[in-house]
C-alpha cells in the first residue's frame, strides 16, 4: 500500500486496511448538500486536471459531500469506506478543507484508496500568507496561483501589500495619481529596467471574488505614515516639506513620510480608505505602521505644532497619534485593524489594534505583557515566517521549528494569539520562478505550524511527506526548491548568508542622504 500523506498534518488520520477499498473511475457518482457546491467544483476540477477524469456519475463507487453543523465550523470528517468516500464538514468552510485533504489522498494513492478516517480541525483561526507587490508587481494569474495554493495548505487570510516606496498598486478612482504616477519607478538598484504595474479596481474584485470561492479572506496593506514615497510622487503635500519626489528605485527606510500635523494628511488618508473599504469588504485592513523615522518630524513647525496642542512628550507620540486615528476611523466603519507590531514605549497605540509581531525588537516580557493586557497577535517572526530570508538564514526545518510561548503568558494572553502568517517580501523576489522557491516547501511547513496540533508536528514525519507534496506540486505547475538546498551546511551555508548580506548595497542610505540635504533646502 502507499504512504498516506497529507500537509498539513490532520488531528487525527487511521488508516483500517492494508488494501484499497475506493477507486477513481469514469462512472464515480457524487452526492451533494446545499452548500457543496465550491467544494464539488474545486474537486471536479481537481480530477479533471491530475487524473484527466470526467466522471459521468453512473457508477457505484460514490463520493459524498455533507454539511454537518456539530462539527466545529472549520472542522471535518473524512471516511473510506467500500466503495464510497464520505466528506462532512461543519461548514462550506470545512468541506472545503475536507476536498483539500482528499485531493492529497487521491494524487498519493493514484487514485486507490484504503479505509481510513481522519478528523480534524485547525490549530488557529488566522491562516495567513502575505504577498508584497509593492516592491515587484505580480500579474493577476500569479495572484491566483498562489491563491490555489494557499487553499490547497488550508490557509484562510491572504494579506496583499500593495503599497511601498518602490511602488503603489491600489487603482483608487479618487486619488488615480496614485497609480498613474506611484506606480511606476525608472529603474531597480543598479539596474536600468523600468519596472511598473497595479491592478485595477475590476481586477481587484475579480481577485477578491476568486479568493472567497476558496474562503480566503483578502487583507489589503496601505503602509503609513512610512514606507510612502510611491504616495509623496504623487501627491508630495503630504509630506512635511514638498518637493518632486521620484518613486524609490533602491530598497530600505526612508527619511521622508507622511507630515501627520496637517489635518490635511489625515483627511486624504480618510478618504483613501472610505474608498479601500468598499473594494475590500472582509472586515480587516492592515495600516502597515512600522519603520517610520521621525527625523523630518523633529523638524517639521506642522508636527511639533500638533504635538504642543495634543501635549506629546516626544515624536513617537505622532506616530501612535496616526495610526490611533486611522484605527479609531476604520472600527467606526466596522473593520478590524492590524499593523506590524510597534516597540514598547509610553504612549502605546490601542489595544483594539491588532498587532502582526514580526520583529525581535519586543521582549519576551514586553510580548506577554500586551497579550495578557486584551492586545491580539498575528504571529510573523522573521525569522521562521519570513518567506523571502535565503534557507541559510531560514531553512526548511528551522522554519517547521516554528513555536511562542513568551514568558510570563496567561492562558487569556494564549487566546489572544490569533494566528501565524507566512510572508513573501520581494526585494529580491522578482519573478515566479524565484517566488516558487522561496515559498515552497516553506509553506508547508507555516501550513502545519498555522493548522496541526503541536503533538502532531515531527519534522522527520514531515520530511518523508515531501516526495508526494513535490510529485503534486510539479503536477499544479509549481516549481519549489529543491529539497537538498532547503538546509544548506559549513561552505554552502556561509556562502548563502554571506550574499545574503548583498542587501546592504541597495538599502537606500545614499538615497537618504540626499534627501536629507533637499529637504534642509526647503526648510
Amino acid at each position: 500500500m502507499k504512504r498516506i500523506t497529507v500537509i498539513p498534518e490532520p488531528k487525527s488520520l487511521k488508516v483500517l486496511s492494508e488494501t484499497a477499498v475506493f477507486a477513481l473511475t469514469d462512472n464515480l457518482s457524487f452526492e451533494c448538500c446545499d452548500g457543496s457546491e465550491n467544494s464539488l467544483k474545486e474537486l471536479l476540477s481537481f480530477l479533471r486536471e491530475v487524473f484527466s477524469l470526467e466522471p459521468l456519475g453512473m457508477g457505484r463507487e460514490k463520493i459524498r459531500l455533507e454539511i454537518d453543523t456539530s462539527i466545529e465550523e472549520e472542522g471535518y470528517l473524512l471516511k473510506v469506506e467500500s466503495g464510497r468516500v464520505i466528506l462532512r464538514g461543519g461548514s462550506e468552510k470545512g468541506l472545503f478543507y475536507a476536498v483539500q485533504t482528499l485531493k492529497q489522498l487521491l494524487f498519493c494513492t493514484e487514485g486507490e484508496l484504503p479505509a481510513l478516517e481522519i478528523t480534524d480541525a485547525p490549530r488557529y483561526a488566522v491562516r495567513g500568507f502575505m504577498l508584497d507587490c509593492g516592491r515587484y508587481f505580480f500579474t493577476v494569474e500569479a495572484v491566483k496561483q498562489f491563491l490555489d495554493m494557499m487553499a490547497l495548505h488550508k490557509l484562510n487570510e491572504f494579506h496583499w501589500h500593495l503599497s511601498e516606496d518602490q511602488g503603489f498598486r491600489c487603482q483608487l478612482e479618487g486619488k488615480l495619481l496614485l497609480t498613474e504616477i506611484g506606480s511606476y519607478r525608472s529603474h531597480t538598484n543598479f539596474n536600468t529596467t523600468p519596472h511598473e504595474g497595479y491592478y485595477t479596481r475590476s481586477q481587484m474584485l475579480d481577485i477578491i471574488d476568486y479568493a472567497h470561492s476558496k474562503y480566503i479572506k483578502v487583507i489589503p496593506e496601505i503602509d503609513s505614515p512610512g514606507h510612502v514615497q510611491a504616495m509623496l510622487a504623487a501627491y508630495p503635500e503630504l509630506a512635511c516639506f514638498p518637493r518632486d519626489f521620484d518613486v524609490s528605485t533602491s530598497w530600505g527606510v526612508r527619511h521622508d513620510v507622511f507630515c501627520v500635523g496637517k489635518e490635511s494628511t489625515l483627511t486624504f488618508m480618510k478618504e483613501l480608505f472610505d474608498e479601500l473599504t468598499e473594494i475590500f469588504t472582509d472586515g480587516v485592513i492592515h495600516l502597515g505602521g512600522d519603520e517610520v523615522p521621525t527625523l523630518r518630524w523633529k523638524a517639521c513647525p506642522d508636527c511639533q505644532r500638533l504635538m504642543k496642542e495634543k501635549g506629546m512628550k516626544d515624536e513617537s507620540d505622532l506616530h501612535t497619534y496616526y495610526l490611533d486615528t486611522m484605527a479609531e476611523h476604520l472600527r467606526k466603519k466596522g473593520f478590524e485593524v492590524r499593523m506590524w507590531n510597534d516597540r514598547v514605549k509610553e504612549n502605546m497605540t490601542d489595544r483594539s489594534l491588532t498587532w502582526q509581531l514580526w520583529n525581535d525588537a519586543m521582549k519576551d516580557g514586553e510580548v506577554a505583557a500586551e497579550l495578557n493586557g486584551g492586545r491580539k497577535f498575528v504571529l510573523s517572526c522573521a525569522r521562521w515566517c519570513y518567506l523571502n530570508f535565503p534557507y541559510a538564514e531560514a531553512s526548511l526545518e528551522k522554519a517547521y521549528s516554528f513555536e511562542f510561548e513568551p514568558e510570563g503568558l496567561t492562558d487569556e494572553g494564549r487566546r489572544n494569539i490569533i494566528g501565524i502568517e507566512g510572508c513573501l517580501w520581494t526585494e529580491f523576489v522578482p519573478d515566479m520562478l524565484t517566488a516558487d522557491k522561496m515559498t515552497y516547501p516553506r509553506l508547508a511547513a507555516v501550513s502545519e505550524n498555522a493548522w496541526s496540533p503541536r503533538d502532531k508536528k515531527d519534522y522527520g514525519a514531515f520530511t518523508e511527506k515531501l516526495g508526494s507534496y513535490y510529485a503534486l506540486l510539479g503536477t499544479l505547475g509549481v516549481r519549489p526548491e529543491a529539497l537538498k538546498k532547503t538546509a544548506p551546511k559549513g561552505v554552502k551555508r556561509l556562502a548563502g548568508r554571506l550574499w545574503w548580506q548583498r542587501r546592504q548595497l541597495t538599502w537606500g542610505a545614499y538615497d537618504n542622504f540626499i534627501s536629507d540635504i533637499k529637504a534642509k533646502k526647503i526648510k
